[in-house]
């Protein structure tokens, strides 16, 4: 009786490479995920800025002025509070307003720690009072 070496299952070689192609899939794909993430964390900064800028132009045509703190704005971003006159926290991000070149300017950053890195992730508006 002749027997036969027919060979069954994979080798070691194909589970290695079926294994390290689905590791780098996975590192491109958690890349791309962490990517995603900062740009979603990043719209509360983006609209609660917009929100500002909207409130301190509502706040120019009524009183001819930019506002110097938060107390004087109808500013509110959902699940957010004010800590000062000047500062403003919302869910990811701390608002800091000021008035840097008098009463025809303002200017607001918004400040937080995203990413883990040791740099803090910030936006900003302002209006320096030049063009008007």
């Amino acid at each position: 009786m002749r027997t036969r070496n027919r060979r069954r299952g994979f080798s070691l070689i194909d589970v290695m490479l079926t294994i390290a192609l689905v590791g780098l899939l996975a590192s491109i794909a958690v890349g791309e995920l962490n990517s995603r993430t900062m740009v979603a964390r990043r719209t509360e900064a983006v609209v609660g800025l917009t929100l500002l800028w909207k409130a301190q132009q509502e706040h120019l045509a009524s009183h001819g002025r930019y506002a110097g703190d938060f107390s004087e704005l109808a500013f509110q971003i959902e699940g957010g509070t004010q800590l000062g006159s000047d500062s403003y926290r919302g869910k990811l991000y701390t608002y800091q307003l000021s008035q840097p070149w008098g009463e025809s300017s303002f200017y607001c950053i918004a400040t937080a720690q995203l990413d883990g890195d040791p740099w803090p992730d910030i936006l900003e508006i302002f209006e320096t009072g030049e063009g008007r």
